[in-house]
């Protein structure tokens, strides 16, 4: 037997965000850096991706995300690399929000010429040994750390 909805409670609220090593042809990655005047992380390194809207699945948000982010066009190659979550826990719009980054590893299909957006302010392709002498933010440090073995080749 089904259960009421109205028995279940509130809804979870959740900030549900797609990202993605994008692996250049030599094997390099992509990272690039938030403009100083972003709310969040600013200056801080980042693998791209975006939160997923209503009516977009974890795929097409992240192609969407990366297209508008550096007019690259992907294709994964591991499409659910790491998962990581929290709940955020400062002011603003999100506050008390579980906070769930969903990582994957693409490479570029056709152009690698990257066209950064105004919400980034530099790119480097760069080999899986100097990823972290970047200050990374704290998600993409982790998921690069854990994904090493997929990165690193």
């Amino acid at each position: 037997m089904e259960q009421d909805p109205a028995e279940r409670g509130p809804r979870l609220e959740v900030v549900l965000v797609s990202r993605c090593f994008v692996k250049g042809k030599d094997g390099r990655i992509l990272l690039i850096k938030r403009s100083s005047s972003d709310s969040h992380n600013p200056n801080k390194w980042e693998a791209p991706g975006g939160k997923l809207e209503q009516g977009e699945d974890v795929t097409q948000t992240l192609e969407n995300e990366v297209m508008e982010e550096t007019r690259l066009v992907v294709k994964p190659v591991h499409p659910l690399a790491f998962i990581s979550s929290h709940v955020i826990g400062n002011e603003g719009k999100y506050f008390g929000f579980t906070y769930v980054v969903i990582f994957s590893i693409t490479e570029v299909v056709g152009n690698t010429q990257v066209v950064l957006s105004d919400e980034h302010a530099e790119h480097e392709w760069v080999p899986y040994e100097k990823l972290f002498e970047y200050d990374l933010t704290p998600e993409t440090r982790k998921a690069a750390a854990h994904l090493e073995r997929y990165l690193a080749t």
